[in-house]
């Protein structure tokens, strides 16, 4: 199939890259990780000075979110997934994280993927985020997803099987439907696990992909450290956060992930740049313009 309910079909992929799916089927066999100390020095400056337009502070996880997103938005290949042994390009940028009803062993947790457009501002994806995270930590709060998987569960394991194994079907031939997409998490952009939320140190762990979904990228966030070092003769302090990143490799290169880390740090080094609309990229080209982009080659 060359069409997908969620995607658009990436053609201009150098030819020894469009071997990896077939070299390397499963995502799990195409696993890079890679941690780094990010400086979050102005970041923190800025949450200090500014503040959202309904009046309330921001959170250094949303300017986190909202840098991470502008990146992918920028470049566009980090928001490209392989299945079916093709390669695709998302129609939306999206993430999901998980949401503790409650710093307690009992609290449930939530899975909360969200959907942005790409020229959102910090302002917008501030908002959207706030806003899920109140939901879901309200007390009386109803979670549609768990109620739908208690249920799905009643049933006998060769049927949850069938319909399971059905579902994946579906989703490599890009045909599941969107509520699944949408309920489940993992077919999102990236998953971003916010380890010092818990107070986790000793750095940020690496976390797997899974087979199951779309998402390229994980990425987890270690505990906010104040760092002292010596620069040109004087001693300064830095906000900085080990950060850890497991991607596809077949997704994109070293080279063009390198700069994306770097234009991520830039990001969060001048957080005033997520406060305007970006010019985004063009879209991938369709099969047409890459057959005239080849002749025009040859």
């Amino acid at each position: 199939m060359n069409k997908r309910n969620d995607a658009v079909r990436v053609h201009d992929v150098p030819a020894y890259k469009q071997l990896f799916p077939f070299i390397m089927p499963k995502r799990s066999e195409a696993l890079v990780y890679q941690n780094m100390v990010l400086d979050l020095t102005q970041t923190v400056q800025f949450v200090k000075q500014n503040k959202a337009s309904d009046g309330r502070s921001y959170r250094i996880f949303e300017v986190f979110l909202a840098a991470i997103l502008r990146t992918i938005a920028l470049r566009p290949e980090l928001n490209r997934f392989v299945a079916n042994y093709r390669y695709w390009q998302r129609n939306e940028l999206s993430l999901n994280f998980v949401v503790k009803e409650s710093y307690s062993d009992e609290a449930p947790e939530h899975s909360m993927p969200l959907t942005f457009r790409a020229d959102m501002t910090l302002d917008e994806i501030a908002a959207i985020i706030n806003n899920a995270i109140i939901e879901q930590r309200e007390i009386a709060s109803t979670n549609f997803t768990d109620k739908a998987i208690l249920f799905f569960l009643k049933f006998p394991r060769p049927i949850i099987r069938l319909l399971v194994s059905t579902a994946r079907r579906l989703d490599i031939h890009g045909k599941a439907p969107k509520a699944l997409r949408e309920a489940d998490g993992l077919h999102t952009s990236l998953f971003v696990s916010n380890m010092g939320s818990i107070g986790l140190g000793g750095g940020s762990p690496h976390h797997h992909l899974y087979e199951w979904g779309t998402t390229s990228i994980f990425v987890t966030m270690g505990v906010l450290k104040r760092v002292r070092h010596t620069e040109n003769g004087r001693t300064v302090s830095r906000d900085t956060m080990e950060v850890g990143f497991t991607v596809d490799e077949r997704v994109t290169d070293g080279f063009y992930f390198t700069k994306s880390i770097k234009l991520f740090q830039e990001l969060l080094s001048d957080p005033s740049q997520l406060m305007q609309k970006p010019a985004l990229p063009p879209p991938p080209l369709s099969k047409a313009e890459y057959k005239q982009k080849l002749k025009a080659l040859s």
